[in-house]
């Protein structure tokens, strides 16, 4: 196995949900890492607090995803049924409208708010690729659906432009406030690459002070113990080395997963793995002794705070994909709350559809009607 560098931040999402908590456990008592004390030294001590923290956000992690799966099924069951149902009631509202207006009789400013309404309906539907209401649209409008996404992409274009101080690089003309906010972000990524080399030139140039040296002792220290207990692993469930069948498969599984967790310098998913393939209590306490404490420490910190980041993220994408307030705490309660709140929206807003289809159906009522939307 030839040296190579690690990156220490990462850790591996799908696995060692397992056995929460069973590391710290082991940590704090056994006799292996006391030897001849009672008890763990400060160092040992503050690792095992990180761990722990790091397993307790792991399993919150695990929680949320499986609440978040679980309420997404929910979620689609209870308002899909009632967003086609909105869907096909608007649409009925577009075309009778067009309708209506062909059939003439109306009064010049009754046809002009309509031909208003008839493109301000049609637009969501054209927008998400309904041809039919696309078609509508156009026929009401005095813009195009293109034109009004290429004047949109051309402000956007130079809002961009106006607040980055340079020009949006594009091979052809934009043709929507997506293309534009693509070139955006592509830009942008670039420019961040290029600080970067430049940093990564000059932090080269420069000679390094006591503390960056330090900084970086400490780093291949962390290192060298990931990789220690990397090989000790991987010696000791090499499937090469194992006749059973079942047991290979086991330790097949298992080698997976140490190489995925050493590439990601997940140090806890390596200590947890130690665990899982019954490595003695002398051999996972040696990696844990008081003299690489220090190093480890520093990967685990870490990991914790990469947690802490992939909790966060899970949080702020199923406030996203549910459409809650940015500042929703996502629990068991808020998203039946929420989904309880969207559909008695949904109710009401297909009654009033229903109403109004009703009331649109003889002049009169329609023009009642129209001037409620003018009033609006």
């Amino acid at each position: 196995m030839g040296r190579r560098q690690v990156k220490i931040l990462g850790y591996s999402r799908n696995h060692h949900y397992l056995d929460v908590f069973k590391l710290s456990q082991f940590i704090e008592t056994s006799p292996a890492l006391t030897q001849t004390s009672q008890d763990l030294s400060p160092e040992q001590e503050h690792f095992s607090e990180l761990v722990k923290q790091a397993e307790r956000l792991t399993l919150k992690i695990k929680g949320l995803r499986s609440l978040v799966d679980q309420h997404r099924t929910v979620h689609q069951t209870t308002l899909k049924p009632l967003q086609r149902r909105q869907e096909t009631l608007r649409k009925s509202m577009v075309i009778w409208l067009d309708q209506r207006l062909e059939k003439g009789g109306l009064p010049t400013r009754h046809q002009k708010l309509m031909h208003r309404l008839i493109c301000k309906l049609a637009l969501d539907f054209a927008m998400a690729g309904h041809q039919d209401m696309r078609a509508l649209h156009d026929a009401h409008s005095d813009e195009s659906l293109a034109d009004i996404q290429q004047a949109q992409a051309r402000e956007a274009q130079a809002y961009f432009e106006q607040t980055m101080g340079r020009e949006l690089e594009e091979d052809e003309p934009f043709e929507t406030v997506d293309d534009v906010l693509h070139a955006k972000f592509e830009q942008l990524r670039k420019q961040a690459e290029q600080r970067e080399r430049q940093k990564e030139k000059r932090k080269n140039q420069k000679t390094k002070s006591a503390s960056q040296l330090q900084a970086e002792q400490l780093l291949a220290n962390a290192q060298g113990a990931l990789r220690t207990i990397y090989r000790q692993l991987a010696s000791a469930v090499h499937p090469d080395r194992e006749n059973d069948p079942v047991e290979r498969a086991r330790k097949t599984q298992l080698m997976s997963d140490a190489n995925t967790a050493y590439s990601r310098g997940d140090l806890l998913t390596l200590l947890h793995l130690q665990l899982e393939a019954k490595l003695t209590e002398t051999q996972i306490a040696s990696n844990l002794a008081h003299d690489k404490i220090v190093a480890l420490t520093s990967i685990i910190a870490q990991r914790t705070q990469a947690i802490q980041r992939e909790l966060r993220d899970v949080e702020l994408d199923a406030i996203s994909e549910f459409g809650m307030s940015p500042a929703a705490t996502v629990n068991e309660a808020s998203l039946s709350r929420h989904l309880a709140t969207l559909q008695r929206r949904l109710h009401s807003e297909i009654t009033a559809i229903k109403s109004d289809l009703l009331t649109v159906r003889d002049d009169a009522g329609l023009k009642r009607w129209l001037k409620e939307q003018d009033d609006a």
